[in-house]
């Protein structure tokens, strides 16, 4: 693993990292760092001032290296090599909602995808951000029926309906969803923190997972990529009970 001083990160050029994928390799080297207790920063069985220790090493803005300030520079998410190259072999254009820095995006396209980004959030300056992102809503998804959609925590709480309005407007058949799900979470929102109930009640509706890579996740995340596919809205009788058609293989 290459020491702090070989890795740079100061500037936007290099982040970039002609196109490699830096976040990665500045995760493998930051949990090295971090004391072997810090996923305990949640624990009650931790001691209070430990715990706020911890919470401190993960959420400074002042440390230039802590968890919080290298997801505001990056993304929320940490990309695998593994779901990068799944993606590269799929090979499926793609339009990215709520791409935020356009990380991720960033990546995709050094490698060959064809990605359309956008996000109707404006906190990102133009100078924080690794490509170009569209400014604009949901709405725009209806400009793009035969594109894969990628959703990579789109929602900031459950009052949010930005990820449920984009699956309203999709009307592709592959969704691609980057985050945490009902269940894998450490939050106490059983729905995870990246996408609300009501759209993971809506996705499982209308369409099929078939398959799922957990990411590398920091402290207090639980993260994976997962692919879904669109269900046939048809019902079909079979021995007593209904079926809906669903392309589950994935072609490579």
């Amino acid at each position: 693993m290459a020491a702090a001083a070989e890795l740079r990160w100061d500037t936007l050029e290099q982040r970039k990292h002609d196109g490699e994928n830096l976040y990665h390799r500045l995760y493998e080297w930051k949990m090295q760092q971090l004391p072997a207790d810090v996923r305990r920063f949640c624990d009650p069985e931790t001691s209070a001032p430990r715990r706020k220790e911890l919470l401190q090493l993960l959420r400074s803005l002042e440390e230039a290296s802590s968890c919080q300030r290298l997801q505001i520079l990056f993304s929320f998410s940490v990309p695998s090599p593994q779901v990068l190259q799944l993606l590269a072999a799929l090979g499926l254009p793609l339009v990215s909602a709520g791409a935020g820095t356009g990380y991720w995006e960033f990546l995709l396209r050094s490698r060959g995808l064809d990605v359309v980004a956008f996000d109707q959030n404006t906190i990102f300056p133009p100078e924080m951000r690794y490509t170009e992102v569209l400014t604009g809503g949901p709405e725009l998804l209806e400009n793009h029926p035969d594109r894969a959609l990628f959703l990579a925590w789109p929602d900031a709480d459950e009052t949010s309906h930005f990820s449920l309005d984009c699956l309203a407007y999709f009307r592709g058949h592959t969704l691609f969803h980057v985050g945490e799900l009902l269940g894998e979470t450490l939050s106490s929102n059983p729905w995870g923190q990246s996408t609300s109930r009501a759209f993971q009640l809506s996705l499982a509706e209308d369409f099929c997972c078939v398959k799922r890579i957990r990411l590398p996740s920091w402290p207090g995340q639980v993260d994976s990529f997962s692919v879904w596919k669109r269900k046939n809205p048809q019902f079909v009788l079979c021995d007593g009970a209904h079926f809906q058609y669903a392309e589950t293989e994935l072609e490579v």
